[in-house]
Formats: structure tokens, C-alpha cells, sequence
């Protein structure tokens, strides 16, 4: 799908070219136009190594299951080894709730989730010694070790900033052996003053059993949802050891209905030798990333009523405001004291006079942080009530600063709002780069940003694992007769040379010298150039002062990942004359021009999200210098970075 945004509502026809900016028959004037193209895709979770916290939900009600169908334990070998593999993604953590008639938290110790091994091997080999009912038909409660798990949840959302929950997959692995105990009556699935309804099915009643576990289930993946995780997926493992087949099919009936609910799987085993630890290989099934928006913006060049406007320092403010108000054109915070000029104005604190102390919003704070790189630091965002952590608190794609500057609201979605009534939303305005307080429609024609931006849908793509001692070397690109499965890289100091071998090669390939930096395709020993990209083959980007000092050989995993991809071209981006900044006094004609690609998880649009960022720097020197000079410069996926979030103070 092609979209051609930017100058369709105006008074006449125009494309998605910059044709008419410039006259061919003249020298050009002022080199203050670029247009920015390329590639860019959404992350994949499994890739990109996002957080997966994992509850894992264990019958140990007495019974068959310990003294029939698996006295040995295998089970609980199934379930050490799973834990073992897991934790060498040091992005997963666990918890373990074992169950009978009561639930037990086993690990962690304290907190939540953990990643010591010590206390998950312990409490994997305490699930191997069955529990007490709690009374005659009260063996089996395993609601109560649902409800013990999403406290478990909530616990962890209320103590994890909102940029780290936005890529945080929850997930429960439930291992059941029979059926919950003491079964729902048919009258707890009625409206409490439905006293019909009630009358009618009083007693015992499975499928009302099975609702109530949906219900748990459904319950608890809004609750994930609405504090802004990535999500939560319920996989169940049923152990048929009931002695009673017809037992062993209700349950199944159930558990698949609570996985469906839960966006899971549902796994039922006869034999306890039919599992392994494969069984448990549910972890890479997250929720997806979609493309939300494409947005650009020159943070130097603030939209005004006339056309952009000089703000050398980025804070919001002009240099002409600046002046006014006798605060630094040059600097965003003219005193220092970690709350930007912008902020300071706009709460009613004096610019020119260091807080002391610092605001109360602001006390224990990390002075002039900006967890998310989105250019407010987070002493701004408490004033302002935004997320230090999100760089789109409102979720409508607008990154904080860009609205803050604006004038639009940060704190609630407002894209569709047409605030000066001059025919373009709010959103639309954020895109051109046009201001979206004043009706200034004829400047969107010789200002307005010109998006073409196409959508190539979500794409199946092989790709190669970044090397950790091999410093200096991104695996780029994977040819599409590379065989998924694990590579070797070799690096050879003394002739600074790369060689490939793939996971079904018996040799590597010839080395390749890269020692002046660069792109380079390195061939696997059985590649012929008349394969082409059916050959098997990997490229590499390599900086050549990072390269290891000495040789180094390691594996490379090459996988599947999915993406949703854009390509794109942004024109008519104006640059404007700034002057220099305190901190590079001899450097003037610096504009900043980021590229904001949001993402949002699937079925939640307006869901606030991860951002990937990419900040591409030009100098400008009247009347007709740019450095770099491209007319349309070229911005790789790889130049795109997402802010690393910590785990701390939500």
C-alpha cells in the first residue's frame, strides 16, 4: 500500500515531489531543503529480546499423578531443564506457584520474579512432594493458584516503569492434572439478583467451572492490557492422570477453553513420557508490534504562524522568545538547575534562577536523566505529569516534546481535534511540521512536510544474532540460502580478515580483509556467485576501530523474525540558521532532525508503545552550504535506536 500524505487538502493538485521547490534553470539559492528515505520495520520481541516474565502454575494436589501416572517425577526434570535453557536469555525471569488445596508461592523468596537459579531449582524439586487437600473435595484449587499468580502480575506492573511494560510479555504455564476442586455451583455464573436463574441451577456444574476460569484468565489479561504491558498469554499442560477417561476429557474441554481465552495453547499428555522439556517451548509466541507512525521533525526549526522558526537550543522556545524573556538561545537550560527553559516558563518558575530546592515533583531524581531519549529530561516530565520512561504518554504517536511545543494535549489523545479550525487536525499537523494553533493553511504548501510512505505488511525474514566478542561487526544481512540454525564467525587479527561458515556448511568460506571498515558479504564454503542469493552467505557492517585485538571465533544464530516494514521518502524538510550553542561555541548551522517510528502492540492501537528513534544531524552554512549535502539522504533500519529502559522507579 502507498500513501502520499502532506498537500492534499489544499486549494489545488500537488504531488509528493519536490518539483517546484527549486527552479532548474537557476543556481539554487539556500541549501535549507533535504528529504529523508529508507527502510524501517518493527521490532520482533523474540529479536529484540524483550522481557518475558514467566509464572509457572504446578499441580501437586494428591492423587494419581504422584502415585500412577508419573511417580518417578519425571515431570519435575521436564521442568528444571526448561528453566535451565530459559534463563540463558538473561531477559527472562521466573516465578513458581505450586497448588492443591491452597496455592504456595516457591520462588521467588521475596518479590515477584527472579532469575536465581538457586531458588528455581529448589522450588522446581519441591513440586515433586504432593499437598494436603484442604478438606474432604477441596484438593484441587487451582483458581486460588491462578488468583496467587496475577498478584504475582500486578505486583510486578506496579513496580516496573511504563517503558519497560510497554515490552513486557506475561506469560502462565499451567500444569493440571484434573479437575478444579470443589467444582463452581451453576448459581455462582448467574447475576446475583437473577434469583431464577439461581433456583435453577443450583449444584456442582463443570461448565459453569470452566466459565469461571475463563473468566479469571480474561480478567487478568485486561488488567496486563490496561496498565500498558505488552500483554499476557495462559498455555495449559494437561497431565490426563485421572483414573476416570471421562474426567481426563472434561478437563481438556476446560483448560482449552481457558488457553483460548488466554491466547495460549493447550497441550494434553496420556503418558507422562509422551512431555519433555520441549513441551514448555512456548515462550517465543508474544504479542506483535505494529507500524503506528512515521513522523519527522527538525527540532531546531519550530513551526510558527509565518513558516519555521530559529530554536538553536531545541527547548521549545524560540531564539526571538528567548530574547524577550532574557533567558540562553544557547542553552536549553539557561540555569542549570535540570528543569528546561520551556518547562520553566510554562509552570510559573523563573528561567534565570536555579530551584533550590528543586521542585517536589523532582526530589530524588537523577539530575538532567532522560530515560527516553525523547528530550525532556524526567525532572521536566514530573512537573509536566508525563511518563519519564514513554516518549508518547497519550499513546496517539505524538512524541511529548513535539506536542508540548506545539501546544497540543500531551496527557490525552487529541490527534483528530482541529485546534485553529484551518482544516487539519491536530495529527496532520504534527506531520507537516506546520503549527497547529494558528489557521495558516497556505503555509502548509511551501513548509509542510511530504510523506511517501509504503507499507510492505509484516515480513519473514532470516536474520543473524549480534556477535558479543567479535566487537565492531553487525550481521546486517542473510541471504536467503542461509540454513536457519547456529553459523561461526572467525575473526583473524593479524590480516584483520572475516570468514563465514553456515550451520550446514563443513568449511567456512574464503576470509575477507575488512579492515578499512565498511559493508562486506562474507561467502560460507559452499557458495558459487552463479547461486546468487540462493548461495549461502551473510553480509556484515564493520567499524574498523572497535575490531577485537586479537582473534576471535564465535556462533552466530541465524532464525526467523517478522516484521512490519515501511519504506518511505520525507521531502521539503527546512533547516533554518542557528547560531552556537554554550557547550560548541566555534559550531553554528547545527539542526537536529529526528525521525520518530512508533510502535504499538497488535489489536491496541492506541495503546502507548515502544518508540525507535533515529536523530540525523546537518550544519547549515549560509548561502548555500549543508553538510552532509545529500538532496535525499539515505537512513538505515540499524540507525534506529529504542531506549533502553532499567528496571527501577515506574
Amino acid at each position: 500500500m502507498r500513501i502520499c500524505l502532506g498537500l492534499i487538502f489544499l486549494f489545488f493538485a500537488a504531488s509528493c515531489t519536490e518539483a517546484n521547490l527549486y527552479s532548474p534553470g537557476k543556481p539554487r539559492k539556500e541549501a535549507n531543503r533535504v528529504a529523508l528515505t529508507g527502510r524501517v520495520c518493527t521490532e520482533d520481541p523474540v529479536d529484540a529480546r524483550f522481557p518475558v516474565k514467566v509464572v509457572l502454575l504446578v499441580d501437586q494436589a494428591p492423587g494419581p499423578l504422584y502415585s500412577d501416572f508419573d511417580p518417578a517425577g519425571l515431570r519435575v526434570g521436564y521442568i528444571t531443564d526448561f528453566i535451565s535453557r530459559s534463563l540463558n536469555n538473561d531477559m527472562v525471569e521466573f516465578a513458581i506457584v505450586g497448588y492443591a488445596g491452597s496455592p504456595r508461592k516457591l520462588a521467588p523468596l521475596e518479590g515477584n520474579f527472579t532469575r536465581n537459579p538457586g531458588e528455581l531449582f529448589g522450588a522446581a524439586a519441591s513440586l515433586a512432594i504432593q499437598q494436603p487437600c484442604l478438606a474432604e473435595g477441596t484438593c484441587r484449587n487451582y483458581r486460588n493458584g491462578m488468583r496467587t499468580a496475577r498478584a504475582l502480575i500486578e505486583g510486578d506492573l506496579a513496580n516496573s516503569p511504563a517503558g519497560l511494560r510497554v515490552l513486557t510479555q506475561y506469560v502462565i504455564i499451567h500444569l493440571n492434572a484434573g479437575a478444579h476442586q470443589p467444582l463452581a455451583d451453576g448459581s455462582e455464573c448467574c447475576q446475583s439478583d437473577d434469583v431464577q436463574c439461581r433456583d435453577a441451577n443450583a449444584g456442582p456444574s463443570p461448565l459453569c467451572d470452566g466459565q469461571l476460569s475463563v473468566q479469571e484468565i480474561t480478567s487478568l489479561r485486561d488488567r496486563v492490557s490496561a496498565e500498558g504491558a505488552a500483554g499476557l498469554r495462559y498455555h495449559a499442560i494437561q497431565f490426563a492422570a485421572a483414573t476416570d477417561a471421562a474426567e481426563n476429557d472434561q478437563v481438556q474441554a476446560q483448560l482449552e477453553q481457558v488457553a483460548f481465552a488466554g491466547g495460549g495453547t493447550m497441550q494434553r499428555f496420556n503418558l507422562v513420557g509422551g512431555a519433555n522439556s520441549t513441551t514448555f517451548n512456548v515462550l517465543e509466541l508474544r504479542t506483535v508490534l505494529n507500524a503506528k507512525l512515521l513522523l519527522a521533525a527538525n527540532l531546531n526549526a519550530r513551526p510558527g504562524a509565518d513558516g519555521p522558526e530559529v530554536d538553536t537550543d531545541a527547548d521549545g522556545l524560540t531564539d526571538e522568545e528567548e530574547e524577550a524573556l532574557g533567558t540562553s538561545p544557547f542553552n536549553s537550560d539557561t540555569d542549570q538547575d535540570g528543569v528546561s527553559d520551556f518547562v520553566e516558563v510554562l509552570a510559573g518558575l523563573n528561567p534565570l534562577v536555579p530551584e533550590d530546592p528543586p521542585p517536589a515533583a523532582c526530589q530524588g531524581l537523577v539530575p538532567f536523566s532522560d530515560r527516553d531519549l525523547d528530550t525532556l529530561t524526567d525532572c521536566d516530565e514530573a512537573i509536566l505529569g508525563t511518563s519519564p520512561t514513554l516518549v508518547d504518554t497519550d499513546g496517539d504517536g505524538i512524541p511529548d516534546p513535539l506536542e508540548l511545543f506545539a501546544g497540543t494535549d500531551y496527557l490525552n489523545r487529541d490527534t483528530e481535534r482541529d485546534a485553529d479550525s484551518d482544516g487539519v487536525s491536530n495529527g496532520d499537523e504534527h506531520l507537516l511540521n506546520t503549527d497547529p494553533r494558528s489557521t495558516d493553511a497556505i503555509n502548509h504548501l511551501s513548509f509542510g512536510y511530504r510523506y511517501e510512505i509504503e507499507d510492505e505488511g509484516f515480513v519473514r525474514e532470516k536474520f543473524g544474532s549480534t556477535p558479543e566478542r567479535t566487537t565492531g561487526v553487525l550481521i546486517s544481512d542473510v541471504s536467503a540460502g542461509t540454513t536457519p540454525g547456529i553459523g561461526t564467525l572467525r575473526y583473524d587479527a593479524a590480516n584483520q580478515t572475516l570468514s563465514w561458515q553456515d550451520a550446514d556448511d563443513t568449511a567456512a568460506g574464503i576470509p575477507i580483509e575488512v579492515g578499512e571498515g565498511g559493508d562486506f558479504e562474507l561467502p560460507s564454503g559452499s557458495f558459487a556467485p552463479i547461486q546468487g542469493d540462493d548461495g549461502k552467505f551473510v553480509v556484515v557492517s564493520v567499524d574498523p576501530v572497535n575490531l577485537p585485538p586479537a582473534d576471535e571465533t564465535e556462533t552466530i544464530r541465524v532464525i526467523f523474525r517478522d516484521r512490519q516494514c515501511l519504506t518511505y521518502t520525507i521531502r521539503n524538510i527546512q533547516m533554518v540558521p542557528t547560531g552556537a550553542l554554550d557547550i560548541q561555541p566555534d559550531i553554528s548551522g547545527i539542526n537536529n532532525v529526528w525521525l520518530y517510528f512508533a510502535q504499538g502492540p497488535e489489536g491496541r492501537p492506541t495503546a502507548p508503545g515502544p518508540f525507535r528513534l533515529a536523530q540525523i544531524q546537518f550544519q547549515v552554512t549560509p548561502p548555500n552550504q549543508r553538510d552532509p549535502d545529500d538532496a535525499v539522504l539515505l537512513i538505515r533500519n540499524d540507525e534506529f535506536v529504542r531506549p533502553i529502559i532499567l528496571p527501577g522507579a515506574p
